[in-house]
């Protein structure tokens, strides 16, 4: 077995029942470790800015990124909706600005607390039990399965890549992926949350494959942006802080966009 798969395993064996114990004691305990994760997340992000030129206001980011986390706890994410709007229209106006200029800087910063702090945070939202007629148990164990499906996705995608990819899609983006990975991926989330919503008394058989295949186009689909991001800075990993993965973002890059499409398919599919 590779070395780097060897660190790999052994670092999800000790972190990943922590991870899920948290999510499913969810409350305070979550939004702890999660501001943590998002704190790091945004530092490496502004990290990888500085590799381009830009000056990234750094300490503000990761306290509005935090900040923002904290308020999704009090409030929910429904409630924050002003403040998004505000953010991303000075993103907008901020994002023509020309490369090394102050303003580019701000764009980069703004987008840090965007792209990690704001869709980091939905994860919480999802955990909250903040939707019609979930228990808290209900969806502690929901927002678990979420987790275990991204990583059934992940390890499933990276086998089945390894066994039987030979096209590559994005070669200029994620040489490493292929389709064969993706396959495998999709119909690993898809299987997993299909059979938990055969005994699961929330989730209807059409809702488990639509959240199933949620999980496994946007797993991947986190993963190519974070790659995008790297490929553009310059970088092969967001950081070395975990051993065999490389740095927070290239282990929650799918994190970050699959728990909003689940929010926001639960949300919509409520109103039906």
């Amino acid at each position: 077995m590779p070395t780097n798969l060897t660190q790999r395993v052994a670092v999800g064996a000790v972190f990943g029942p922590m991870l899920l114990a948290v999510f499913w004691v969810g409350g305070l305990a979550l939004l702890v470790v999660l501001s943590i994760l998002v704190a790091g997340g945004v530092l490496e992000f502004y990290k990888m800015q500085e590799h381009k030129g830009l000056q990234p206001w750094s300490i503000p980011g990761v306290a509005a990124s935090v900040v923002w986390c904290a308020a999704v706890y009090y409030f929910g994410v429904s409630e924050l909706a002003v403040p998004l709007a505000i953010l991303l229209i000075a993103i907008i106006a901020t994002g023509s600005a020309r490369e090394g200029s102050k303003w580019a800087s701000v764009e980069s910063t703004l987008m840090g607390i965007l792209y990690v702090g704001v869709l980091g945070s939905f994860a919480f939202q999802v955990r909250a039990g903040s939707f019609e007629g979930y228990t808290s148990e209900q969806t502690a164990g929901f927002a678990v399965l979420i987790l275990v499906a991204i990583w059934v996705s992940d390890i499933l995608g990276y086998f089945a890549g390894r066994t039987f990819g030979r096209r590559h899609p994005f070669p200029d983006i994620s040489p490493g992926k292929t389709v064969a990975g993706y396959i495998g991926g999709l119909v690993g989330s898809v299987a997993l949350v299909f059979l938990v919503a055969e005994h699961y008394t929330l989730l209807g058989r059409v809702d488990g494959i639509v959240l199933g295949m949620l999980v496994g186009l946007g797993a991947p689909a986190g993963d190519l942006v974070e790659s995008m991001i790297k490929r553009d800075a310059g970088v092969k990993d967001a950081s070395a802080v975990i051993p065999g993965h490389g740095g927070i973002l290239d282990r929650f890059d799918s994190f970050l966009f699959v728990y909003p499409l689940v929010y926001v398919y639960v949300s919509f599919a409520q109103t039906l």
